[in-house]
C-alpha cells in the first residue's frame, strides 16, 4: 500500500470512528435524536433511558426514625414525554413545553427499613423552559429551566407520596441543552437540569411507614445524554487505527 493510499485510508477510519462514536446505541449513556425539519430537534428530547441522575440519589430523610439513622434512597428515571402544548415564551426568551411525563422509581431502605425495596411510577405533568436556539447551526447551546414538575401516588405503602420542583414551585431548577448535529443529519444530546425538588410522604395502613409522614427539599442532577466526544478522543481512535494498519503492513511485507 502506497504512502498516499495509506493516509486515505487512515483519514476514512477516523471518520468511521467518528461516526462509530456518535451513533453509539442510546444503552451506551447516548441519546440521539431526528432532525425535526427544521434545522433542530423537538424538545423534550424522548432519549431512550430518559433523564437519569448517574451519579447520585434522590433521598426521603425527614419523617423517619432517627435512631438508627434511618433513609430511603430513591433511583428515578424521567421519561416517555408526551407533549402538550408549546411554543414562543417562557422566562429564558426561547420556547415553553408542557408535557405529560414518567417518573420510574425504585426504592430501598436504610436502618430500621433495611429489606425495604418497592418500585412505583407516577405519570407528571411537567412544564420546561429553554432559551434561544439557532436552527440550522451545527451545535446548538442554549440555557434550560425545570419550571414546574408535579406528581403524586399512592399504593400499598403510601397513603400518599407527592414530588414538586421548578422555579414556579419556588424550587430552582437551572439546567442546559446542547444539540450537536452528526452526520447522518440526527442530532447528538447533552442535557441537564440541576433539579431542585421536594418529596411529601405519608405512610399507608399497615405498611412499613405506617405512622410516618415527612417532607424533605433537596437537589439533584438530572442527565440525558452524555457530551458529546471530545477531539482528542477522537484523534486517539485515529492514532489506533494508524497504528494497527503500519503493524498489518509489516506483517504483510514479511510474509
Amino acid at each position: 500500500m502506497t504512502f498516499v493510499n495509506r493516509m486515505k485510508t487512515l483519514v476514512a477510519l477516523a471518520a468511521m470512528a467518528a461516526v462509530t462514536i456518535a451513533a453509539a446505541p442510546a444503552g451506551a449513556g447516548l441519546c440521539i435524536v431526528p432532525d425535526n425539519g427544521n434545522g433542530t430537534a423537538d424538545l423534550p428530547p424522548n432519549c431512550t433511558e430518559g433523564y437519569l441522575s448517574p451519579d447520585d440519589v434522590h433521598m426521603i430523610l425527614d419523617g423517619l426514625p432517627p435512631s438508627p439513622p434511618t433513609t430511603i434512597i430513591l433511583d428515578a428515571s424521567h421519561n416517555e414525554f408526551i407533549l402538550r402544548s408549546g411554543g414562543p415564551g417562557g422566562n429564558l426568551g426561547g420556547e415553553f413545553e408542557i408535557f405529560d411525563s414518567f417518573l420510574n422509581i425504585n426504592l430501598q431502605g436504610t436502618g430500621l427499613l433495611a429489606g425495604l425495596n418497592h418500585n412505583m411510577v407516577l405519570q407528571a405533568q411537567t412544564e420546561t423552559h429553554i432559551g434561544p436556539r439557532n436552527p440550522g447551526d451545527p451545535v446548538q447551546s442554549f440555557p434550560t429551566e425545570m419550571f414546574n414538575l408535579f406528581g403524586t401516588h399512592s399504593d400499598s405503602l403510601f397513603q400518599n407520596f407527592t414530588i414538586v420542583a421548578g422555579s414556579s414551585q419556588g424550587l430552582p431548577s437551572p439546567g442546559q441543552t446542547t444539540l450537536t448535529q452528526l452526520p447522518s443529519g440526527d442530532f447528538h444530546v447533552d442535557s441537564f437540569f440541576d433539579v431542585t425538588y421536594r418529596i411529601d410522604f405519608e405512610g399507608a395502613p399497615g405498611s412499613a411507614l405506617d405512622g410516618m409522614s415527612g417532607s424533605t427539599t433537596a437537589t439533584i442532577l438530572m442527565q440525558a445524554g452524555e457530551p458529546f466526544p471530545e477531539p482528542s478522543a477522537l484523534l486517539m481512535l485515529a492514532a489506533t487505527a494508524s497504528a494497527a494498519l503500519v503493524r498489518r503492513g509489516r506483517r504483510a511485507r514479511r510474509n
